[in-house]
């Protein structure tokens, strides 16, 4: 059959996976050809990060379990026992929450196609995750593991880690040409993934609120204006050959290092929180945080950090007290 007959008259899960540019790009079943180019959509890029799990996803659990009943005979029952299914087995919530997105936002699209009446995932529960925690340091901890590293040649990936949030693939993927020293900004422009088959690859932040200016302190522009001297254009950091430094190879260090002062262990990741609750504990404005994080909604940075938010409701309620006092 020709892909519009396909389309229409063999409307199964393989068909419309294949075809649902907004998750997984271009995912080839049998003889069915790609819609789009990989990775290409209407409704906006994703990461390589993004279509190597959302790919997985739909070829290890939903076209096993989905992949042969017809879009118009899908029943909300179906898709409901599926992924209590999927819980059983041992998946964590917050993956079958990912699995969600995928059938929601691909029945979306078959909607819009006029190939469904409805789009069944809106007449479901899905698994509600518990939510993460983590932890985070003092600024007495930060000062002796920055002390640690002072002269690792990671040691600027650590402080920048640190004093603006960014993530670990935005810090490695800095290009020189990003770095505005006279106005103290770095631009998130690029980020570093790992792919499977690739390796290492420099990529587009995935949102638009990733791509962003962040303003640095003045004691880590010292640093940086330093290590940029006689650097060409490209990235900052590399390894000694000029390729990308691997985020396993820094994770390690990470690790060892903390181990090594007796630290509270925490994730990479772990150096954003930092930096977001101590500038919240600072009384910095939210909106302010979501915005060096890149956050696509201040709602995120508000339920990420909910914890720092009540002393901030106590210090407003004293701040206003000294404005307008009635006694």
């Amino acid at each position: 059959l020709e892909w519009s007959q396909r389309m229409w008259y063999c409307c199964t899960w393989r068909v419309l996976l294949a075809a649902s540019d907004r998750l997984i790009g271009f995912i080839t079943y049998e003889d069915t050809p790609p819609l789009f180019p990989r990775q290409s959509t209407t409704f906006g890029y994703i990461s390589p990060r993004s279509y190597e799990r959302y790919s997985d996803l739909v070829e290890k659990h939903i076209n096993p379990e989905l992949g042969k009943i017809r879009l118009t005979e899908l029943r909300p029952d179906q898709v409901q026992a599926f992924y209590t299914m999927k819980v059983n087995e041992g998946l964590s919530k917050a993956t079958v929450q990912y699995i969600h997105a995928i059938l929601h936002k691909s029945l979306k699209q078959a909607l819009m196609w006029g190939l469904v009446s409805r789009n069944v995932t809106d007449l479901v529960e899905r698994p509600k995750p518990e939510k993460k925690t983590f932890r985070t340091w003092t600024p007495e901890d930060i000062k002796r593991f920055l002390d640690a590293v002072s002269d690792h040649r990671f040691f600027l990936i650590y402080l920048l880690a640190i004093n603006t949030g960014l993530r670990q693939g935005e810090l490695l993927g800095i290009h020189k040409e990003s770095v505005d020293l006279k106005k103290g900004v770095i631009h998130v422009r690029h980020q570093v993934s790992t792919i499977r088959g690739k390796g290492l690859v420099v990529t587009e932040p995935k949102t638009d609120k990733s791509r962003r200016p962040v303003t640095i302190p003045k004691s880590t522009k010292i640093y940086l204006e330093k290590h940029l001297q006689g650097r060409g254009d490209g990235l900052i950091f590399t390894t000694s050959t000029g390729k990308p430094i691997s985020p396993r190879n820094l994770l390690r260090h990470f690790k060892q290092v903390i181990e090594k002062e007796g630290l509270v262990m925490i994730r990479f990741h772990d150096l954003r929180h930092t930096h977001a609750t101590l500038l919240l504990a600072a009384g910095v404005h939210p909106k302010v945080v979501q915005e060096r994080l890149g956050h696509s909604q201040i709602s995120l940075t508000l339920d990420t950090y909910s914890h720092v938010i009540p002393s901030l409701q106590d210090e407003a309620a004293e701040q206003f007290d000294k404005i307008v006092a009635y006694s």
